[in-house]
């Protein structure tokens, strides 16, 4: 659309152009024209004064006024026009037909400027006494004058002369269209406009091509706004009828998985129950064991900046009695050897060594494992536990004292979603994460805990205890209870997560039971 746009301006700016051009040539040439025309004028006037000088007393007016006329303005030719002498008061057309006022093809008229009117009009009389007025004034002038008959404009010029105390006033007229045409004004102008006629229709075509080609495209963009959008709904049509297939055939085989379980549950579960003691037993302690390593490297990083609190303790005192060594800077330096010399070392010392018992234990739970793994049936003890009903069982139990609290609990729609596990240890698990979650909230502020369940990416169930509100918001949530430890490590033999993921809005527990967890 921006090119027809320019087309068109440039069409208009193009004329605007020449116009002005045409008008300016116009004015020049006549003021240029005029100034010569009054420079002629005034060389006639000077030579007429002189031959009336030397006729002076020798001839009469009159004859010194046919002398004047015979000898410089009747020889006075310029394109169309020529010199005239005029007598106010006494004018004769006979004897000068020149004047711009006689008759004979040369009509009344009016100063370049003034309103056109037609022969005998008063405007055009009024324009003629002025023009008279001028000429008959006694100073000297120039103009361009129109007269309508014959359609003639027309430079004059005049300049007073005195011949023996009588006014006279010499002109001269010249065709002003003549003038133009010799000074190539009308070549010029005829040019320009021909050249401007010819970017006109250049750019008239350009602009009808440039439409038809919008046109063109708008009605193409349309058409394709139309194929993309009967595109989408086929699309969105057809994922419909994918995801409903592929629901339907999920449900089948989980229900299959479901049946093929139900008729190995009693066999397998005093087996994996006697199997399994140890590896809980050593799994539980290692996670005690990694709760007290993480309080001893705080400890650790805090003596670590310890030094520099020695040496602020140090300054306090010397500025508060006055000097450096005394009894209190004595015990105090003394205390900083004994904590900073020798028992944050020891204590570092202790805690690599129990860095190497926990691997030492790690490897021999690994290797217990291992044997364990080979001696079991690939066929583990599972059953089949509707999670709906259990996060409702769960969230009956903890409503009054989550209440209690300002804490609202809901639960998702889950129904019919089954998963294969040990009902009694994800019960336990679940509950002990739920306390988790009511022991980090924020006394006097309100939050809702939401629980719900799904399938993840994978395919395996996964659970989400979602706390949100200002009394989670940036609340850490401990893991030290020993039940939620003994849970976190079933999930981990049996190759489950837990998770604790932070935003926000608070917090959410996330955990992801396996395929096949192993049972109590």
């Amino acid at each position: 659309m921006t090119l027809p746009i320019v087309a068109a301006l440039g069409i208009v700016l193009g004329w605007y152009l020449v116009v002005n051009y045409e008008a300016a040539l116009r004015a020049g040439t006549s003021t240029a024209f005029g100034t010569a025309q009054l420079e002629i004028a005034r060389t006639l006037a000077r030579s007429a004064e002189d031959f009336a000088r030397d006729k002076s007393g020798l001839l009469s007016v009159q004859a010194i006024e046919a002398g004047i006329r015979e000898r410089f303005t009747a020889p006075v030719r310029l394109f169309g026009g020529g010199a005239w002498l005029f007598s106010p008061g006494r004018s004769d057309c006979g004897r000068d037909s020149l004047l711009p006022w006689c008759p004979g093809g040369e009509s009344d008229g009016n100063a370049a400027g003034d309103p056109v009117a037609a022969p005998g009009d008063e405007d055009a009389a009024a324009g003629m006494e002025r023009l008279l007025a001028a000429v008959s004034s006694g100073r000297e002038g120039m103009g361009r004058f129109f007269f309508p008959v014959g359609n003639r404009q027309e430079l004059i010029a005049w300049t007073p002369v005195s011949v023996d105390g009588a006014s006279l006033v010499v002109g001269v007229t010249t065709s002003f269209p003549d003038v133009l045409e010799a000074t190539g004004v009308v070549r010029q102008s005829r040019n320009a406009m021909v050249m401007v006629g010819l970017m006109t229709i250049g750019g008239l075509g350009l602009i009808i091509v440039s439409t038809k080609n919008i046109v063109s495209r708008r009605r193409a963009e349309i058409e394709l706004e139309r194929a993309n959008a009967e595109l989408e709904e086929r699309v969105a049509r057809r994922t419909e009828e994918l995801q409903a297939r592929t629901r339907a055939l999920m449900e089948s085989r989980m229900r299959e998985r479901l049946r093929e379980k139900e008729a190995e549950i009693a066999f397998q579960a005093g087996l994996v129950e006697s199997a399994g003691t140890y590896l809980h037993t050593t799994g539980n302690s290692l996670t005690a064991l990694e709760g007290l390593f993480l309080k001893m490297r705080r400890i650790l990083d805090a003596a670590a900046r310890a030094d520099q609190a020695f040496a602020d303790a140090r300054d306090a005192v010397a500025q508060a009695l006055g000097r450096e060594e005394s009894p209190a800077a004595e015990s105090l330096a003394a205390l900083e050897t004994a904590l900073l010399g020798r028992a944050v070392p020891r204590l570092a010392e202790t805690l690599t060594e129990m860095g190497e018992l926990k691997t030492r234990m790690i490897a021999e739970l690994d290797g217990r494992r291992v044997l364990f793994d080979a001696s079991r049936s690939e066929r583990r003890f599972t059953q089949a536990v509707d999670l709906g009903e259990l996060l409702r069982e769960m969230a009956d139990e903890a409503h009054e004292e989550l209440a209690g609290r300002g804490l609202g609990l809901e639960v998702g729609d889950v129904s019919r979603l089954v998963a294969q596990t040990s009902k009694r240890k994800l019960l336990l698990g679940l509950s002990r994460c739920l306390a988790m979650i009511r022991e980090a909230a924020r006394p006097g502020r309100a939050g809702e805990v939401r629980l719900f369940a799904g399938h993840g990416e994978d395919g395996r169930v996964r659970v989400v205890m979602r706390a949100s509100g200002a009394a989670f918001v940036g609340a850490d949530p401990g893991r030290d209870d020993p039940g939620l430890l003994s849970f976190i490590n079933f999930l981990n033999e049996n190759h489950g997560m837990f998770g604790i993921v932070h935003d926000a809005e608070g917090f959410s527990v996330e955990v992801e039971l396996c395929d096949s967890p192993a049972g109590a």
